[in-house]
């Protein structure tokens, strides 16, 4: 959820269908860890209420949440926002950017995008160009605040309003007038893919997850997904290879190591699209062909994997578009001084059970629709007093 940037909260709901599913899926699946003297017609209602769960997590949402408050966008026209993700290496970033440009484009505010490289010197020197160029506003994508600290400081100090966006609020740098957080949609992406590796495994899920340390989030959303098996699932047990972009090239080999050292592993989870590549590389390598491949962040080419049936199996997606215009409507408040709402990015999980149904070109992920209604475009524009 976003940390309101300031005391008066307009809070908007979470993405129903998805919430209500996890939770009520991962009570569920505690029967996957049962003894065998469970009843049959237990155990088959119990089978009955995960399908119904899990396919409910495959559906896009009914709508999205837009704040009840507009804006008067009008004052803004001719202002330059800088988007700064922490790589251009994630294919989910760049559906983001395209949003965001889209976005800003209908109220007459440039976008001008610096590539983070996932190092603090270059999201430090992004940062200190928007600085010095006045920017409007800063937005930045899966960056830890702590990751460039100083240079965050220096453009708050100088009136420049940032939205740090996919990452986790920092206690150590709190919401304020200058500052607003719209919190990643990873755990619960990681939390999705536990459950379908439960149901698919028959609760003996033997799993590595390629998990990403550009920053400490990473981490967490892995964590989350963790606590699902711990609860879940006695039969399972998760290994975790940590993965990072800034060493790209050491993923296919320490995959294919811990395959060599742990060859009971059947499921591999690449936590963001950007590793899966070399995620399945690396299991090419082992020559084995049992391995059911899952990843996080999926867009356009993680789906048209999954659709051709030969790695993946499963994958996990929020709605980056949807994302882009959340993005431009919280800087926009930011910098008219006003009250910043609560957004919550919706997830969904993709299967070769339901990639079928998926339209799978560039222009429907650009449009959203594989995460709910294409209409949010308009309603952005209607609130900000575009139409």
């Amino acid at each position: 959820m976003t940390h309101l940037a300031r005391p008066k909260k307009s809070g908007l709901a979470r993405a129903a269908v998805a919430a209500v599913a996890l939770t009520t899926l991962s009570l569920s699946l505690v029967a996957c860890g049962s003894d065998s003297g469970a009843d049959d017609s237990s155990s088959a209602s119990d089978d009955s209420t995960m399908s119904a769960e899990l396919e409910a997590l495959t559906k896009p949402v009914d709508s999205y949440d837009l704040p009840s408050e507009s804006l008067d966008a009008s004052s803004l026209a001719g202002e330059t926002i800088y988007y700064i993700p922490i790589t251009s290496q994630s294919p989910q970033f760049a559906v983001t950017q395209a949003a965001l440009k889209n976005a800003l484009d209908a109220v007459d505010i440039s976008l001008q995008v610096c590539d983070g490289k996932a190092t603090p010197t270059d999201v430090s020197a992004c940062v200190t160009q928007a600085t010095e160029a006045k920017a409007g506003a800063i937005i930045t994508d899966a960056i830890p605040y702590a990751l460039a600290a100083n240079a965050f400081d220096d453009a708050q100090a100088a009136g420049i309003p940032i939205v740090n966006t996919n990452q986790l609020a920092s206690d150590d740098y709190p919401a304020s007038d200058t500052l607003a957080y719209i919190e990643a949609s990873g755990s619960a992406m990681q939390e999705a893919l536990a459950e379908w590796v439960i149901a698919d495994s028959d609760g003996s899920g033997q799993v590595l997850i390629n998990q990403g340390t550009d920053g400490p989030a990473p981490a967490v959303f892995v964590a989350a997904g963790q606590k699902v098996y711990d609860d879940s699932c006695d039969g399972c047990k998760v290994t975790v290879n940590e993965v990072s972009s800034a060493n790209f090239s050491l993923i296919t080999p320490s995959t294919s190591a811990a395959l060599v050292k742990d060859p009971s592993i059947t499921y591999v989870v690449s936590q963001f699209e950007q590793y899966l590549q070399p995620t399945e590389a690396g299991v090419q390598q082992t020559s084995r062909t049992d391995i059911k491949g899952l990843t996080g962040s999926v867009q356009l080419s993680g789906l048209k994997a999954l659709a051709s049936g030969d790695f993946l199996y499963a994958a996990a997606g929020q709605a980056s578009a949807f994302s882009g215009w959340a993005d431009a409507d919280v800087a926009m408040r930011l910098m008219l001084g006003m009250d910043v709402p609560t957004y919550t990015i919706p997830v969904r999980l993709f299967t070769r059970d339901t990639i079928d149904d998926v339209t799978l070109t560039d222009a429907a992920e650009a449009s959203g629709e594989w995460y709910g209604p294409t209409t949010f475009p308009e309603d952005f524009e209607k609130l900000w007093g575009v139409k």
